[in-house]
């Protein structure tokens, strides 16, 4: 999570400028601010149930809210509405087996 105001958004100018003033100018964009929120989780079970031969469970979960921009809300909030999103879950299973003689 990260979140605040941001202002006198400045760009790169002169980066061998002999005064580190001059080696920016002012970016054209307006000030504005941030709030961003995202989980991302993994699980991974591995399993190898013969010499060589190994089972792979994963479970991956991601939730983003990247659609606001209200910095004054207390943490506490911004995490209820992150984990109120609809998560986006992967499963996936690999299974290895050795073939030998």
């Amino acid at each position: 999570m990260s979140k605040g105001p941001y202002s006198n958004v400045r760009e790169l100018a002169n980066p061998r400028a002999d005064r580190f003033v001059d080696r920016f100018q002012p970016f054209a964009a307006t000030p504005g601010q941030e709030n961003f929120k995202a989980f991302n989780s993994n699980v991974v079970l591995r399993w190898e149930y013969r010499p060589g031969s190994t089972l792979f469970v994963v479970w991956s979960q991601g939730r983003i809210d990247p659609n606001d921009v209200d910095v004054t809300r207390p943490m506490s909030s911004d995490f209820k509405r992150l984990f109120n999103q609809h998560p986006e879950n992967t499963f996936l299973v690999k299974v290895s087996y050795w073939l030998s003689r």
